[in-house]
């Protein structure tokens, strides 16, 4: 038997993000000393080393990296089958997420974030088809 699918954990790195995406917003972190845009959040800039770290709400626009297609159900709930996407976005980090267009991704293909509610006022963001070509 397969477990109901848990909600995402409230680390205090990841605060931010989640409140961003229930207001619609992608939220992620950039280093105020060098400008460097990351993922996944951390207290310090990969880049620089800096501790001068605060969150931006970024566009949410970007290319397909790499993805995946999923056959097994993990959770209770989930269709099967599903597909995950590495979006590279044109602020610079790499995301992985689930995939919302109903073909499959293309590499390089633009794309454009959207958010969906997974329990109780809680969001998380995905990407499908869209954004500047």
């Amino acid at each position: 038997m397969t477990a109901a699918r848990p909600l995402p954990i409230r680390y205090p790195e990841d605060v931010e993000h989640l409140d961003g995406a229930a207001r619609g917003e992608l939220r992620i972190p950039e280093c105020r000393s060098c400008g460097h845009r990351f993922w996944p959040p951390g207290p310090v800039c990969p880049r620089d080393f800096s501790t001068d770290v605060g969150w931006v709400t970024d566009p949410g626009t970007g290319r397909v990296h790499t993805w995946v297609r999923f056959h097994k159900r993990y959770f209770a709930g989930d269709e099967v089958p599903y597909v995950v996407v590495q979006i590279r976005l044109d602020s610079g980090p790499n995301l992985t997420t689930t995939w919302t267009g109903a073909a499959d991704p293309v590499i390089g293909e633009p794309v454009v974030v959207s958010f969906r509610e997974v329990g109780d006022s809680v969001f998380l963001p995905e990407f499908g088809p869209g954004g500047p070509a």
